[in-house]
């Protein structure tokens, strides 16, 4: 094809422009000028054509395998589900346990703190009603087991005798007691009861935190944190706590 000097079109005729009409030499207009006529297109290939002769491309592929059977789609198990089903068959992780402990325990203890700093007379109540809710989620958060899971409670009466004769002092109880569990499980192998002594160890830790709160507000004398002697009030917080305990045993889910 030929570009036309005058209009810029492509002209299949290479001395007359069939879009402008001029001769493509001087410019002037053809009168009368007919464009040649289009060529006629081929014919599509029929089923008579000769498979030879219909363009074929080396190595196509189809884009579906229509002689495969249909699956269906794989959908994978969410995280969430394989996590529940691993917790019901195993059990929360000890560290999943202390979070959640943690995740309670921790802004019940700073209002506690806030109660004793403002109010250190109220001390006996504010501790009895914060170990009460202490024990309620100990179970709830799987920490330990039910109060309920023991068959006797002899572990529970030592406690209590021991706090009793000792004034409720915390580290002298917890020292005694994993004495007197160490001699009973060599003289009669009994089992231990870790979730007794798991609790008690953490009543513990709170008591004498809150013993120094006291101490730091001038309410209470660091002598009075080591007397070792009978005394009654000092068991109470024990007390409440074995009540959240038993309490929060009974509404406890088993997973969850």
């Amino acid at each position: 094809m030929t570009r036309c000097r005058w209009c810029g079109m492509e002209s299949r005729d290479p001395n007359v422009c069939e879009w402008c009409r001029r001769d493509m030499r001087t410019g002037n207009f053809v009168q009368g000028y007919r464009p040649p006529t289009q060529p006629a297109a081929p014919n599509p290939p029929t089923a008579n054509t000769p498979a030879s002769s219909q363009p074929t491309v080396q190595g196509a592929q189809p884009l579906y395998d229509y002689s495969r059977p249909a699956t269906p789609a794989q959908t994978p198990q969410q995280g969430d589900q394989i996590r529940f089903l691993y917790e019901v068959s195993e059990g929360f992780p000890f560290w999943v346990r202390v979070e959640r402990f943690l995740g309670v325990v921790l802004p019940l203890t700073a209002i506690n703190v806030l109660l004793l700093w403002q109010k250190p007379e109220w001390s006996f109540w504010t501790n009895a009603l914060y170990f009460f809710l202490v024990g309620l989620w100990l179970p709830g958060s799987h920490l330990v087991g039910r109060f309920d899971d023991f068959d006797e409670y002899r572990d529970i009466a030592i406690v209590l005798l021991l706090n009793l004769l000792c004034c409720g002092n915390p580290v002298v109880v917890f020292a005694l007691y994993g004495l007197t569990l160490l001699g009973l499980w060599l003289i009669t192998r009994a089992d231990i009861n870790w979730s007794l002594l798991g609790v008690y160890g953490v009543y513990m830790i709170l008591m004498l935190f809150f013993n120094l709160v006291l101490i730091l507000v001038d309410y209470a004398d660091i002598a009075d944190a080591l007397t070792v002697g009978i005394a009654f009030a000092p068991i109470f917080p024990l007390l409440a706590l074995f009540a959240g305990w038993f309490f929060g045993g009974l509404v406890r889910p088993e997973y969850g």
